[in-house]
Order: structure tokens, then sequence, then C-alpha cells
């Protein structure tokens, strides 16, 4: 639910994503275009859908502040966007942790900023979005390699609590991830609350004495909007739902 006690995915007819998915299929025959029609609204319904949107969303935002605040900005060399869902609790947070040196420390903040609030003026690119698909399939492809994470994906399959939960979302994974659209990931982005308000940031500086040029880490925590029921673990995020109370 949201933080209106609104089901997250009733809320999806009251979400309007800020990109327009038509110019994709300008060119594209009719029938090809019904086909994705409904295949977009069977993935919307999937109980899946945040888990894997929210998980591409991550990805995407990581490689953006890559790039921008370390390659082009050069003001830190590492910084990491990570999802923190619970299944207990109706809201999480995402946390943006960036280490630069006490000079760079505030304009290294400000950049990790502009790039979370970026994604409607800078659009999602298709390319950015079919790295992110391929990075977490390699990843869904490797820990499948692992018996925990088959346990995982298992738990409370057959529970009552869980009712959107079922066989699918094991057998789906995969193409679901593939079905995924850049309107999907802004359905997931409008989730996340980016206003100056909700933000909180803290500095810490490493070292004997402050002045010295030392290593510093920044911490922006930030409240998502009703994303219970499916558990986050970190860059990667799980797609596994859990009962929630």
């Amino acid at each position: 639910g949201t933080t209106d006690g609104e089901d997250l995915f009733d809320s999806l007819q009251n979400i309007s994503a800020d990109y327009d998915e038509q110019s994709i299929y300008e060119e594209s025959p009719a029938e090809m275009k019904d086909a994705q029609n409904n295949l977009q609204g069977r993935f919307r319904s999937h109980p899946l859908f945040f888990a894997i949107t929210m998980g591409l969303l991550a990805e995407i935002i990581n490689s953006r502040l890559f790039t921008t605040v370390r390659d082009s900005l050069g003001l830190t060399y590492d910084v990491s966007f990570e999802l923190n869902l619970f299944d207990r609790l109706k809201l999480g947070w995402y946390v943006i942790s960036v280490t630069s040196t006490p000079g760079k420390v505030y304009k290294a903040v400000d950049a990790c900023k502009n790039v979370l609030r970026g994604l409607h003026s800078d659009k999602i690119a298709p390319r950015e979005l079919d790295r992110a698909k391929r990075t977490l399939l390699m990843r869904h492809e490797a820990e499948t390699k692992s018996n925990a994470y088959w346990l995982g994906l298992l738990a409370h399959l057959q529970a009552a609590s869980v009712p959107r939960k079922d066989i699918s979302c094991i057998k789906d994974l995969t193409l679901l991830y593939e079905a995924a659209t850049i309107a999907d990931i802004y359905l997931a982005y409008e989730q996340l609350k980016i206003d100056e308000s909700s933000l909180y940031s803290c500095i810490g500086i490493a070292g004997a004495q402050a002045g010295e040029e030392n290593s510093a880490t920044i911490e922006e925590e930030e409240s998502i909007e009703g994303l219970h029921g499916v558990i986050g673990t970190g860059r990667g995020l799980s797609t596994m739902t859990r009962p929630t109370t």
C-alpha cells in the first residue's frame, strides 16, 4: 500500500508517467502495437511489477551517478544507490552513498541530488534500460547457482497471506524483465520522494583532524511510497514477495 493506505497496484491508474511511449510504435504495424499493449497490461498487474521496475530503476540511477558524479565531474571515486524495502513496513527508503574529499563533498552531494532529480529532464534512453536489464538478468542467472537464492524465490509461494504470489513469480522472471519499458520505469520513479523537505543528508569526515584531506562519506536517505510486500537487498533488488501485516 501507499502512505495513504491505498494498494500500490490500485494506485497505478492515478499515476501518470512523464514519458510518451507512443513514438516507439509510430512506425510499427497495428497488430504489433496491440500485442505490446496486451503484454504491458499483464506485466503491470503482475505481483513482481514494482520489484522488477524498482530494481531496473536502481540500476539506471547507479549507472548515472557513477558516470556523472565520478567520471564527468570528478567529485568522487565511489558512489552508489541502494534500495531498502521491507515486508512488514509500508514504507522503505533509499540511500545514496558517495565518498569524496572534504573540499569536494558538498558539490558531490549536490551532484547526486541533481542526478536523482534529473530523470524527467534527461529522459531514460533505451540503451540505459537495455544495459540495466542485461545486468540484472546476468545477476539472476548467477544467483540461480545458489540454493539460498532458490529458497528465497520459493518462499511463501503457497502462503494464503500472499495472494498475489504464484509460480509465475519464478517461471516468468526472465520474460518480465524483458517486458519492462521506459514508461514502466517512470511509474516506479513516481514512487520516490525526491523533494528537498523529504531528503536528509549526513556528512562524516574520517581522520584525526577534520581539516585534513581525508575521505568523507555522505548518505542521503529518502522515503519510498508504499512498496511493502517486496523486499530489497541493496543494489540488486530481490524479486521475492513477502507477507505483510
